[in-house]
């Protein structure tokens, strides 16, 4: 909203009260003193007044500011504890309140991400229903919302290849596409529902957003929360919605007597069984993964020491803490997805199941604007001699490059191989709990994002199947492997396969390959380049690791196999070799060039030699001159397997340039 002449600006006008002094009874330069939990909860036992009076004083902050404007609240409800006290103290408020003086509708909004622990949805989906039952005479809204299809989990890792966030790598999307933007959507709806009110009340925000931030939860949380609010404020400023302002009223509460208020009832005012929440916290220590947060909140929304209901995530590691305690308490569905979760956080470290294409679609444009050019097939169309064209060509070549833009190992999307390997294990896990973990739909979704490119997979060949990880190969960015972290028994090898394709036609190939096998085998480009003799060439190096492969030989043939000669599987599961017009004419490139290092090595060393010596045109005789320049031609040709007959050999002198 923008100010008007003689209005307060945003940093001056009001966003609302902050009774800090009346909340932080007990407080040292700024920050809450935590007390021990059996003399908290002694107090609590002698001295039930002066405890109830912190949460007294908070209700009547909040009948002050609901009474205050005409705008709607919106309550951030994940189900656990922080977000129930919120909602606890803001339905007893409202109850005290006469039905004249609720003139605004409270929003209880929650999120399902559809990953979370069938036992948190669970209680999340039987509190919102006793809300939505109870709660409409107090002007209660319940609202829960999902990802739309093409934010979900599953379409992201498995459809598309993504990778999932693991602690200190990778951009952690998911917050955001699960939580964050759904929750949004739903707020700017309600936002847009809003009263248009003439004239415009002194109020720089037309929504009031309620979230069950603490400082007592963790030093990370307590930093990122003074850091949007400031060391006493209770109110900021929403990151998302244009017009909203956050109001965190249970700021100053600490854990104890968060529980211990909570425990004054046996059911919560809405009618759930208190029980139903305790239940959820075997450990107490463990923190509570909220539903929304600002931007400042957003890097520790997950992993370290939460509670975090998504049982996918792995930002708390390879254990999950919550799987681990269902597990505990008998739960016999929860080790499945511990043990889908962990498959997971391997092969997400395991270079094996890396696709090292990134831009498919650009690279194949390149490709074809390559080919519409024309000018590399047709010797006469732009050069009158083969010498100038092939030293042109020499220049122009594009070049394949290893690694990111300084060389380094950083790899792209799961493989399509591994993608169906997630499916097919997920589809098994789910079998064995017993209850759905993705919808088929989701699943149509994920198909379809796999023929897009290029592997087409029906539903009926997908199956429920066990799939075990044999151990991870992980590199370090410098491309070596890391001894520490790489758990796979069986030996590494490096193939290294000379193929004259451009950096794009290469790239195109080895993706035709995964295409025609339905599986990959991962590598990284390079070039050789021969600058005295004026020749380069493309390699892919592929790294091979799996059981059975004990020798380079033994490697060497399986890639062979897989680069020139395996054809799809087939409808019976089984292997059958096709060679395409593309795999043989790579194979007979490949074969020609390998048979070629050697000899152009020598070549090379032999005319940087010559360029060495001084005046060398006025030392070699015509005979010598046309022999290599004869050489040279014919090194050229070979190299692209050009066919046409001779010609008068030229000799330029630009060759020792």
């Amino acid at each position: 909203m923008r100010t008007k002449k003689g209005e307060k600006s945003l940093h001056d006008r009001d966003l609302g009260e902050s009774p800090v002094p009346i909340l932080q009874l007990e407080a040292m330069d700024g920050k809450v003193m935590k007390m021990e939990s059996d003399e908290n909860f002694l107090e609590w036992m002698l001295f039930p007044g002066r405890k109830l009076q912190i949460f007294r004083k908070i209700k009547d902050q909040m009948k002050s500011e609901y009474l205050k404007d005409p705008y709607d609240w919106v309550i951030s409800f994940s189900g656990g504890k922080d977000s129930t006290l919120v909602a606890t103290l803001v339905w007893e408020m409202l109850e005290e309140l006469s039905p004249s003086k609720r003139r605004k509708k409270v929003h209880i909004v929650s999120s399902d991400t559809l990953v979370e622990t069938k036992r948190l949805t669970d209680h999340l989906h039987a509190n919102l229903k006793m809300m939505e039952e109870n709660g409409e005479e107090l002007g209660i809204r319940v609202h829960l919302v999902r990802p739309r299809m093409i934010q979900r989990f599953f379409r992201h890792v498995i459809g598309l290849g993504v990778m999932p966030p693991v602690p200190g790598r990778g951009f952690r999307w998911c917050t955001s596409r699960l939580k964050i933007e759904p929750m949004n959507q739903q707020m700017k709806e309600i936002l847009a529902q809003q009263p248009v009110i003439l004239p415009e009340p002194p109020f720089p925000y037309r929504l009031t957003v309620l979230l069950g931030v603490r400082l007592d939860e963790s030093v990370h949380r307590a930093a990122s929360i003074r850091k949007h609010t400031g060391d006493d404020g209770l109110f900021g400023m929403h990151d998302y919605i244009p017009d909203a302002r956050v109001y965190h009223p249970i700021k100053f509460v600490s854990t104890d007597d968060l529980w211990n208020y909570l425990r004054y009832r046996t059911t919560l005012p809405w009618g759930t069984p208190l029980e139903s929440l305790e239940s959820l916290y075997g450990n107490p220590a463990l923190g509570e993964c909220p539903v929304i947060r600002s931007k400042k909140e957003w890097e520790q929304a997950c992993g370290g020491n939460s509670r975090n209901g998504c049982w996918v995530c792995l930002m708390g590691g390879r254990k999950d803490k919550m799987l681990e305690e269902l597990i505990a308490g008998g739960d016999e569905s929860a080790s499945y997805l511990a043990e889908w979760k962990r498959f997971l956080y391997d092969i997400t470290f395991d270079v094996r199941y890396k696709d090292p294409i990134k831009g498919m679609k650009k690279l194949e444009q390149r490709k074809k604007a390559e080919a519409d050019m024309g000018f590399l097939e047709d010797t006469n169309l732009w050069y009158a001699d083969e010498f100038e064209r092939y030293m042109t060509e020499y220049e122009l070549y594009d070049r394949a490059q290893k690694g990111n833009g300084n060389g380094e190992y950083d790899p792209g999307k799961f493989t399509f191989e591994m993608r169906r390997i997630l499916l097919e294990k997920l589809l098994y896990t789910q079998q064995k709990a017993g209850y759905t973990l993705i919808s088929e739909e989701e699943i149509s979704l994920i198909l379809e994002e796999w023929a897009k490119e290029g592997f087409h997979v029906s539903r009926q060949e997908l199956r429920p199947i066990n799939h075990q990880h044999d151990g991870a190969v992980v590199l370090r960015r410098d491309w070596t492997i890391n001894e520490e972290e790489t758990t796979n028994p069986n030996p590494v090898f490096f193939v290294e396969i000379p193929l004259n394709m451009s950096a794009a036609e290469l790239a195109a190939y080895h993706k035709n390959r995964q295409r025609l096998t339905g599986k990959s085998i991962f590598c990284f480009f390079g070039h050789k380049d021969y600058c005295h003799a004026k020749s380069v060439f493309n390699t892919a190096t592929f790294l091979v690791c799996r059981e059975g492969i004990k020798t380079l030989e033994q490697a060497r043939a399986y890639v062979h196999e897989w680069l020139f000669l395996e054809g799809k599987v087939g409808t019976d599961g089984q292997t059958f070799v096709k060679m395409t017009k593309e795999a043989f004419r790579a194979a007979v490139q490949y074969l020609t060039l390998d048979s070629m290092v050697e000899p152009l090595e020598c070549f090379d060393t032999e005319i940087a030699r010559l360029r060495s010596i001084a005046d060398p045109l006025d030392r070699l005789n015509h005979y010598e001159l046309e022999k290599l320049a004869k050489r040279w031609v014919l090194f050229q040709r070979l190299i692209r397997m050009e066919t046409h007959k001779p010609e008068t050999w030229v000799v330029n002198a630009s060759l020792w340039d």
